[in-house]
């Protein structure tokens, strides 16, 4: 049965600069070559499945360009957004490390580049340079806290917090300073926004339209721009 690798072409030259990204940052020279060799470059159109909940983990994905969301299923059936990540991000670490199935599912949500790196090389790298294994322990730390956050949203706020939280993320994340405020450089729909926050798409869209029109943020087809960081702020915190 053909793995999720298996669908990638053979290895070709990696634009993304290994060096610079998170997990792979101060690594020995030959560590990062070794694994820039063996990596392999894959296309995806929009909405492609990387994988699914419960499918066989067999190596690292990391995004070269693109958006990929990253979603489970609730027991109720609907695909809740736990995720959207942009270019150098990583995914797919947990299910490569203990070898255990996919816990969530991925898509692409634009045309995307993605690079992947197997098993089986990580391995090898993590064997030979111990700078990767802490760079390792550091991530899945920061993924953890961010995994207690999200659980936290869910279980103690309302959905006007959870959704202020979401666009102060969005803002200073991937957020681009203009004359009219900071706007939001992921383009998502309301559909797309309403999965992540957790929220009904017509709650979501009564509160933006709220929001836009006491003055804390514009949206558009074009994305949203908020104008207000600190109301946002203070609405992720005490809420309305």
């Amino acid at each position: 049965m053909p793995t999720e690798l298996d669908k990638a072409p053979a290895a070709a030259p990696i634009d993304l600069s290994f060096a610079k990204l998170e997990l792979l940052r101060n690594l020995a020279p030959r560590t990062l070559e070794d694994l820039a060799r063996q990596a392999q470059r894959r296309q995806v159109a929009k909405g492609e499945m990387l994988f699914n909940v419960g499918d066989p983990s067999t190596g690292l994905y990391i995004v070269a360009n693109g958006r990929v969301r990253i979603w489970t299923v609730s027991a109720a059936g609907a695909e809740i957004t736990l995720n959207v990540l942009t270019k150098g991000a990583f995914f797919g670490e947990i299910g490569m490390l203990d070898g255990n199935p996919r816990t969530a599912g991925a898509s692409a949500m634009a045309p995307s580049e993605l690079i992947t790196i197997g098993k089986r090389s990580f391995f090898d790298a993590l064997e030979r340079d111990p700078l990767l294994a802490r760079n390792v322990i550091e991530f899945l730390c920061r993924r953890l806290r961010w995994v207690s956050a999200r659980m936290e949203d869910a279980a103690l706020r309302q959905a006007p917090q959870r959704l202020a939280r979401l666009l102060v993320f969005l803002a200073n994340d991937h957020g681009v300073k203009t004359p009219n405020g900071i706007e939001i450089g992921i383009k998502l729909t309301q559909g797309e926004l309403a999965q992540w926050a957790a929220m009904s798409r017509e709650g979501l869209n009564k509160l933006l339209v709220r929001w836009a029109e006491d003055g804390t943020l514009t949206q558009s087809r074009g994305g949203i721009v908020v104008h207000s960081l600190e109301k946002l702020d203070e609405i992720a915190e005490f809420g309305e």
